[in-house]
C-alpha cells in the first residue's frame, strides 16, 4: 500500500497539470505569420520571390524589410486572404547572410534568411538528404539490442510480480 500511494499521486499530479495546461492552438504554428524567400541564396541584382502568411484573418498589409533589398509593401486583394507575395530586386551588396522581416498590419513579425552569394557564383541547388551514414547514431550490434530487451522484460516481469502480491494481500 506503501508504494501504491505515490503512483497514485504522481498520476495525480501528471491529470492536473495536463488539464491546467493552455490549448494546444495557442502555441501552434497555425496562429503565428510566417516569410520565405525563393531562392534563399541570390547574387546581387537578382529578383527573389518573396513570400508572407499572415494568419489572421483581417491582416490587410504586409511589410518586407532586409538590409538585402528595398522594403516591399504587401497588399491583400480580399479579406481574409492571408497569402501575399511580390518579387523584388537584390540591391549591389556584400556577400553574406541578411535577415528578411515580415510584419503583418504593424504587430506581428516574422523573419528568415537570405544568402547573397559573390557575383558569378555557382547557384547548386543540393540533392537529396545529406550523406550521413546508415541512418543510425550508432551501430546496430545484436548482442546490445538482446540485452536491451532482456532488460526490458526482466522490468516488466518485476512489476508484473509486485502488483500481484499487491492485490493478492487486499
Amino acid at each position: 500500500m506503501r508504494m501504491l500511494r505515490p503512483v497514485v499521486a504522481a498520476a495525480a499530479l501528471g491529470a492536473a497539470l495536463l488539464c491546467g495546461s493552455p490549448p494546444a492552438h495557442a502555441f501552434s504554428a497555425e496562429n503565428l505569420p510566417s516569410v520565405s524567400v525563393s531562392p534563399d541564396f541570390a547574387e546581387p541584382r537578382e529578383t527573389v520571390s518573396v513570400t508572407v502568411t499572415c494568419r489572421q484573418a483581417n491582416v490587410r498589409k504586409s511589410v518586407v524589410t532586409s538590409d538585402a533589398f528595398d522594403p516591399v509593401t504587401m497588399l491583400s486583394s480580399q479579406a481574409g486572404e492571408s497569402i501575399m507575395s511580390s518579387t523584388t530586386v537584390i540591391r549591389n551588396v556584400p556577400p553574406g547572410r541578411y535577415r528578411v522581416t515580415s510584419t503583418c498590419d504593424g504587430s506581428s513579425t516574422s523573419s528568415t534568411t537570405l544568402t547573397i552569394l559573390p557575383a558569378g557564383a555557382p547557384h547548386m541547388v543540393p540533392q537529396g538528404g545529406a550523406r550521413t551514414g546508415g541512418g543510425s547514431m550508432a551501430p546496430n550490434r545484436q548482442v546490445t539490442a538482446a540485452g536491451g530487451g532482456a532488460l526490458l522484460a526482466s522490468g516488466l516481469g518485476l512489476l508484473a510480480i509486485t502488483l500481484r502480491r499487491r492485490l493478492a494481500r487486499r
